[in-house]
């Protein structure tokens, strides 16, 4: 759900020679977030096979962490100023194939 707003950022809102940078960052976001999210199953998992955090505290964490990267995000928020880049449609030459 979050990729289809990203690609309407990045298509929108960054000028054309971005395009592939911020999309890079996005999907580089996506890993880390895979890998901390790998790494907090791993720490959470009991060498006997139970887990630490079970039910409704396990998504709780995890709440915690996204109301904590919304707050540090705040700033960016503050100052971002958003423009609309309309990119151009160029035809392409008919070659007669």
């Amino acid at each position: 759900m979050v990729s289809v707003t990203h690609l309407e950022f990045a298509y929108t809102q960054e000028p054309k020679r971005m395009k592939s940078i911020v999309m890079c960052t996005y999907l580089g976001a996506i890993s880390l977030g895979n890998f901390f999210t790998a790494q907090f199953n791993k720490y959470n998992q009991n060498p006997d096979g139970t887990v630490k955090f079970e039910g409704a505290s396990y998504f709780y964490f995890f709440v915690v962490v996204m109301v904590v990267a919304a707050i540090l995000f705040l700033p960016v928020v503050r100052f971002y100023k958003g423009r609309t880049y309309i990119q151009d449609e160029v035809e392409t030459p008919d070659n007669g194939l």
